[in-house]
């Protein structure tokens, strides 16, 4: 009697790390995907290193733990809002509160989860941790540039500050009222028009 042969599987051996230092972007990446597909409270260490294929403890190298890896997201937001707000000047042809508030609110309605994982984070974290606050202060100079008035003082005077405070906060709340159901809207583009004619009173 002649045996069939049986396919051997062999197993391929989880990787510690990626080449040329593609870890760190890779887990970025598989960490975004999770937080966008399944909301801020699904992102896991064990899960991305699942999803970029090594052993959790290779992502050590890149990130302390899940809080640093969370901030390095975060941060990553905030460099993708900082971007949208200076090509809204660039089309405006100069900074005012008009593009940036159009930029806030296309990044809030248009990446609802990124945008919650952005400001689920302890206070203290946007002014000091070395990788958050300065893609947070990205933010920060962009809305002062377009609150910046003519008498203003040179610098970030307090005048200034309570302006660019006072408009985040606004924008902040409408965006996070929609987000959260309580401003209802029959869809995102309701809501932003809304939110826009709000801003602009």
């Amino acid at each position: 009697m002649v045996r069939q042969s049986q396919a051997v599987v062999i197993p391929i051996p989880r990787r510690d790390s990626f080449h040329h230092g593609d870890l760190r972007a890779a887990a970025l990446a598989a960490a975004l995907a999770m937080v966008e597909t399944d909301g801020p409270d699904a992102l896991s260490f064990r899960a991305v290193a699942a999803a970029t294929g090594v052993n959790h403890r290779a992502l050590y190298r890149h990130f302390t733990d899940k809080h640093e890896l969370t901030l390095a997201l975060a941060a990553q937001g905030f460099d993708r809002l900082a971007l949208g707000i200076q090509a809204g000047f660039d089309a405006d042809g100069q900074p005012s509160a008009g593009p940036l508030y159009r930029a806030y609110v296309d990044f809030a309605l248009e990446r609802p989860a990124l945008y919650a994982l952005m400001y689920g984070i302890p206070g203290q974290d946007y002014l000091t941790h070395p990788t958050l606050a300065p893609s947070v202060a990205k933010v920060t100079r962009l809305a002062a540039r377009a609150f910046r008035q003519p008498d203003d003082a040179p610098g970030f005077s307090i005048a200034l500050r309570d302006r660019v405070m006072q408009a985040w906060g606004t924008v902040h709340g409408l965006c996070d009222l929609w987000r959260r159901g309580a401003l209802r809207a029959r869809n995102a583009d309701a809501a932003k028009a809304y939110i826009l004619a709000l801003l602009a009173q």
